[in-house]
């Protein structure tokens, strides 16, 4: 951008390596929001929600955050290949976090303001984060580089498990 970023070939460019020097990695701030398989189960019978309602939702059959439930799509997955969370109506429940899965590490949070928006941010690079809620039951991650500062890697926001023109995918392999 100008300020921090200096030419990656100049060994004294370390201000935007993740190393802190010049053979680190660099623009690790925005792309595309990735949508991954973290959901919320409903609150009833815990079971993952498909989305918020008949004409936003994942494709996956099970109950809608605003009444019925969609069972023309497929079924979800054996769960485990993805988290559940608990139940919620609020983006700053984040006591719902789970170690391991990038949402228990990061923390504490916090309000940012940029231009005239507030965000949540936390301590990590002051990515944005907002947890899953009953109106936006799935994950996006990475940020969007619209979003400029605030968005990076350890971003984390919700959404509706819609495909969408900003959005990308990411696969995890575990082993």
């Amino acid at each position: 951008d100008g300020n921090v970023t200096i030419n990656y070939k100049n060994p004294s460019s370390v201000v935007a390596s993740t190393t802190g020097n010049y053979t680190g990695i660099y623009d690790m701030s925005g792309g595309a929001w990735e949508i991954v398989m973290g959901i919320m189960a409903d609150s009833t019978n815990q079971n993952p929600m498909s989305g918020k309602n008949s004409s936003e939702h994942s494709g996956f059959n099970g109950p809608y955050s605003e009444g019925g439930s969609l069972s023309n799509g497929i079924d979800f997955p054996d769960s485990r290949y993805y988290d559940t969370y608990q139940y919620s109506t609020s983006y700053t429940a984040y006591n719902r976090r789970i170690l391991g899965d990038a949402t228990g590490e990061m923390g504490p949070f916090s309000n940012a303001k940029y231009g005239s928006q507030t965000r949540q941010i936390s301590s990590w690079y002051q990515d944005e984060q907002w947890f899953i809620k009953t109106t936006a039951l799935w994950f996006g991650r990475g940020g969007h580089f619209i979003f400029g500062q605030g968005s990076g890697i350890f971003d984390f926001i919700h959404g509706n498990g819609v495909v969408s023109q900003p959005n990308g995918f990411r696969t995890v392999l575990a082993i």
